[in-house]
């Protein structure tokens, strides 16, 4: 990874992000606005959301060049190895599938039943869900189930398609299993921090044990990858609560202190970058452990990272803890209609390792949904998610550095489960209502890029060089 100094790093991302901005301007005839209301939590961590907002929002139709039929399945075809790989040809990185095939992962999370042993009416049994659901989403243009999907029901349906299976990802919750584990072993412990349980010396030698029980998978050439966790706190915001509790018994406490005396660092004056060099330290630990566990029981497929998100995603340290460890590192991305410019643009000099969103959403007020669960912003309609869509992976498209997204998610919140989380209670993040019903003006603005991604890309490439 090249290295600059600080001003001179911040001067060629402000050229970099100048260039790049006057060459999008040249992409799109016409913009639209879309209405949407951002979340927000407040200090006591109440959810609330803005007033309306109008938002900027490019569409495929306003794309320069584009055309409606010029349907392509890749960007070409390199000889390869028969599982999932990565690679970068003609200066920006692509996925290569099992035929050799240099793709773009369009995927959708949670592909599963909202209760699992209820299958809806329409199906006799589970498997039959299974393939027409996956039929619904390749006729969508998706072409891989993501995190926290119905992995056993996948592998099954993959044995009778050899010609034409559909790939899946694992997720393993490794510092979070551990420290569940490790919680119920020693209540005491219950309000440490969880990153304070990567410094367990007895967290490595779990993560060995667990990654045994995935061997089985290390010949299954459609598994894509695999997730080590989900949204860790290696946020500033952590170091924070670290340094307020004080308590001199605690590892993790002691161990910032310790950091703190040899870096010459005053506690009360300790700065933002300071702050995320700390965090690094910790990510560097954590990677260095899962990445290596992992690739112990399966060499031949891709570690795709622990899901980053908030603030975490711009620290540049734990980018750089990743980079010698994970073959895609996977964001979380929230809080802005799309991403920002700056933020691909840091990511791309902070690590040679290709990325991409591993969750993203709008919900629609016309859903009669609460919609207060979740990150989420809020449009008006169906069709304003599908812009949302569109325009949020428009952007990504343009960055070479990224090889594909994962929407959250495959059905809307279920408000009668009792059993779901706090963030999954009551929202339409779903492309199927709970009644197993899809939302047809956003799935169909999905399959319209989806169809047309490569045309796009070719097009976004070309006026880039």
């Amino acid at each position: 990874m090249a290295t600059y100094k600080k001003s001179n790093l911040f001067l060629f991302l402000f050229i970099v992000s100048l260039k790049t901005l006057t060459a999008q301007t040249a992409f799109f005839k016409d913009s639209i606005t879309v209405e949407a209301k951002v979340w927000s939590k407040d200090e006591n961590k109440q959810v609330h959301y803005s007033d309306w907002k109008s938002n900027i929002s490019k569409r495929v139709v306003d794309v320069i060049g584009w055309t409606k039929n010029s349907k392509s399945n890749n960007l070409g075809k390199v000889e390869g190895p028969k599982y999932f790989s990565t690679r970068k040809i003609k200066n920006r990185w692509t996925v290569i599938d099992p035929k050799g095939n240099a793709i773009i992962i369009n995927a959708v999370n949670s592909i599963k039943l909202s209760k699992t042993d209820v299958v809806p009416t329409l199906y006799s049994n589970k498997q039959m869900w299974m393939s027409a659901t996956i039929d619904s989403l390749r006729n969508y243009g998706f072409n891989m189930a993501g995190c926290w999907s119905d992995t056993g029901s996948i592998i099954e349906y993959n044995k009778n398609q050899n010609k034409n299976p559909f790939p899946y990802t694992v997720q393993l919750n490794l510092l979070n299993g551990y420290a569940s584990s490790a919680k119920k072993l020693n209540p005491e412990r219950k309000e440490e921090s969880i990153l304070s349980f990567i410094l367990d010396p007895s967290f490595e030698t779990y993560c060995l044990e667990q990654v045994k029980k995935i061997s089985y998978l290390s010949t299954d050439k459609n598994l894509f990858g695999y997730f080590s966790d989900n949204e860790l706190p290696f946020t500033n915001n952590e170091c924070k609560l670290i340094m307020d509790k004080k308590n001199s018994s605690n590892q993790l406490y002691t161990f910032l202190q310790n950091w703190l005396k040899e870096k010459g660092i005053n506690e009360a004056n300790i700065s933002n970058d300071q702050k995320q060099e700390f965090i690094g330290l910790l990510a560097t630990q954590y990677y260095k452990i899962v990445g290596n566990a992992i690739k112990s029981a399966d060499a031949y497929h891709l570690y795709i990272g622990s899901r980053i998100h908030s603030n975490a995603k711009n620290n540049p340290y734990i980018f750089k803890a990743a980079n010698p460890y994970v073959d895609i590192i996977s964001i979380n991305y929230y809080g802005d209609w799309q991403p920002q410019l700056k933020f691909i643009k840091e990511w791309e000099q902070w690590s040679d390792k290709p990325y991409f969103i591993t969750e993203f959403y709008t919900k629609a007020e016309e859903s009669g949904m609460n919609n207060m669960s979740g990150a989420g912003w809020i449009v008006r309609t169906q069709k304003d998610r599908g812009v949302h869509y569109q325009n949020f992976c428009m952007q990504l498209l343009q960055s070479k550095n990224c090889v594909g997204w994962h929407w959250f998610r495959y059905q809307d919140n279920d408000p009668t489960d009792t059993k779901a989380d706090d963030s999954n209670k009551d929202s339409n993040k779903g492309i199927i209502d709970i009644n197993y019903r899809y939302y047809t003006p956003l799935v169909n603005a999905m399959k319209e890029l989806n169809d047309t991604e490569y045309q796009l890309i070719k097009i976004f490439d070309k006026k880039n060089k």
